[in-house]
């Protein structure tokens, strides 16, 4: 029954409605923690191995780059643990910063190793010569590679997602039929 004109009506405040949007967000978020994790510890196994000293890496690009993926994956994990308390706005802000470091982990891991997802299996004398004594950790590098990646598609879907919520962007049924079509009865 409708409520008549001079009763109030009491706002739906729960946490979560179910709709394709918040299952959509759900998992979203799941997989960003899930994958958050995994780089977690790829990330910081390969800084606690080589340490903190250039001459222990094979190029100062992949030492920083480390750096600023451990970085990126802190802020992601504070992110993912507190997204209910911050708002759509907040979410938004980070998504955008967060998929710019971890783009830019993963172009530079590209850029920087001459490791490949299929090339892993390749003698050591195959690759340059200061990446020889590395060539045993070529699969965990093409792996932060490819969750850096990942992270990075999932904040720009949860980017834009966050702004068509917040610009109130949806869709629309068109009047007049799709593109103007008419049936016509004949």
């Amino acid at each position: 029954m409708a409520p008549g004109y001079n009763q109030k009506v009491e706002a739906d405040n729960r946490r979560f409605v179910p709709s394709i949007r918040s299952i959509l967000y759900v998992i979203g978020f799941g997989l960003i923690f899930a994958l958050t994790c995994a780089e977690l510890g790829l990330v910081s196994q390969q800084i606690h191995k080589y340490g903190r000293f250039a001459e222990n890496y094979a190029s100062l690009q992949y030492k920083n780059v480390l750096g600023l993926l451990l970085c990126a994956v802190i802020v992601s994990l504070l992110v993912t643990i507190f997204h209910l308390y911050l708002s759509i706005g907040f979410v938004a802000f980070f998504s955008l910063i967060l998929a710019v470091f971890f783009g830019v982990g993963g172009g530079v891991i590209r850029t920087a190793t001459p490791f490949r997802g299929t090339h892993c299996q390749r003698p050591p004398e195959d690759y340059p010569e200061k990446w020889q004594r590395f060539s045993h950790e070529c699969s965990r590098i093409v792996s932060i590679e490819a969750i850096a990646w990942s992270l990075w598609g999932l904040y720009m879907f949860m980017l834009f997602g966050s702004l068509m919520y917040i610009l109130r962007i949806s869709l629309r049924p068109t009047p007049g039929g799709f593109y103007g079509s008419h049936t016509r009865s004949v």
